[in-house]
């Protein structure tokens, strides 16, 4: 009885492999009574880890203007500068569907000579940063044979022509492979153009270390504008910061750009921030923010925050005076405070305001988007 027990086992598990395949998405089956059934997965891409050989010390301030070549094909082969061009444009499309970069240009003419050059020619064309690719080793198989390709990212700031992130990954498709499972025989099929996927499963490798270089986005920096992110913000601020009354700009750098990093490496928002739209050298509320403001009343309503203390800071970009901005700011975070006890109906007495002037940046002012991000009203608790 013991065989028949395993073959039964046995039976049974192969069983169970031939279900879990049959069911995933990426497996065909080939029924068959008279020989063992086939089931088909798509082959998959095998890549080495990551290797970053340079990267940059911190994090951008500004979204950079970048300028992308057509990868060079260190192999002898013909065609080599169509093959350069269409991968470049592989890893170019998988880089703006993942929204890596602002500004991601691509010139398919030109032709990479060197870093000199390259970074040349990006800085007369207005980029920031230059991306080149170089193609150590390449070999495709198509959809009969393995496919093999070697992947070398070098990126250079245009100013100086520094090298500043250097990235290099190998991925692999292998060809067709039979495992025979006695029950099944299971088969694995490469798809009609193996690099390509190898081409986009690197090149969304390399997006990550990527987008944790580029400047923080509004929601990692708090900024928000439903009541239900606001809240969030709010509860997660904590008590003010000490040192309110220091007016050293490196602090208030500290509260913000440098502010330290919460989970999955994200910027923690540290205080709900609002891009609160004024008249010019007013006080004065635009109708434009009346229903961001709105919002804020309903979320210091909320179950949440009802009956809460709450601090709103105004804050203001570096043109103007510090004794000018320091009125202005104070100004501002009352005329929201205003607006949140008689528009919006919350309690006086859990409001106060106070205004930091132009003494703590949230970002550098080097563009006119970093310095709308500075011109805001900040909102934490106040125990």
């Amino acid at each position: 009885m013991k065989p028949i027990f395993h073959i039964r086992i046995f039976c049974a598990l192969a069983l169970l492999a031939f279900a879990a395949l049959a069911l995933a998405a990426c497996a065909n089956v080939d029924p068959s009574i008279v020989n063992p059934t086939r089931v088909y997965r798509d082959a998959p891409v095998e890549k080495s880890k990551l290797a970053i050989s340079v990267k940059p010390k911190s994090q951008l301030s500004d979204a950079p203007r970048v300028l992308m070549y057509p990868f060079w094909i260190a192999q002898k082969m013909e065609n080599h500068l169509l093959i350069g061009r269409e991968l470049a444009r592989l890893v170019h499309q998988t880089w703006t569907e993942e929204a890596v970069f602002e500004t991601l240009m691509f010139d398919p003419q030109l032709v990479y000579r060197g870093p000199e050059q390259a970074v040349s020619v990006a800085r007369r064309a207005g980029a920031d940063l230059v991306v080149v690719g170089i193609v150590p080793y390449l070999y495709t198989g198509g959809s009969v044979d393995s496919t093999a390709v070697t992947l070398q990212i070098r990126i250079y700031e245009t100013k100086g022509g520094a090298l500043l992130l250097s990235m290099d990954q190998s991925a692999r498709v292998n060809a067709k492979l039979v495992k025979d499972w006695i029950l099944f025989d299971l088969h694995t099929r490469l798809s009609d153009s193996p690099l390509t996927e190898a081409m986009v499963s690197m090149a969304r490798d390399m997006a990550v270390p990527l987008k944790s270089w580029m400047p923080a986005t509004d929601e990692e920096l708090g900024f928000a504008d439903n009541s239900q992110a606001m809240t969030r913000n709010i509860l997660a601020s904590g008590s003010p910061l000490a040192g309110d009354d220091d007016s050293d700009a490196s602090r208030g750098m500290a509260a913000g750009l440098l502010n330290s990093a919460g989970k999955n490496g994200k910027r923690a928002p540290g205080s709900l921030k609002l891009k609160i739209e004024f008249d010019f050298d007013s006080a004065r509320i635009r109708e434009e923010s009346h229903p961001m403001l709105n919002e804020l009343a309903k979320a210091l309503k909320s179950d949440a925050l009802k009956g809460r203390k709450v601090l709103l800071s105004g804050h203001c970009d570096y043109v103007g005076t510090a004794e000018y901005n320091q009125k202005l700011s104070e100004r501002r975070s009352a005329s929201v405070k205003a607006y949140l006890v008689e528009r919006g109906g919350v309690d006086a007495a859990t409001l106060r305001t106070n205004g930091y002037g132009k003494r703590r940046p949230l970002v550098p002012n080097t563009t006119e988007a970093n310095r709308q991000r500075n011109r805001r009203v900040e909102v934490r608790l106040d125990n």
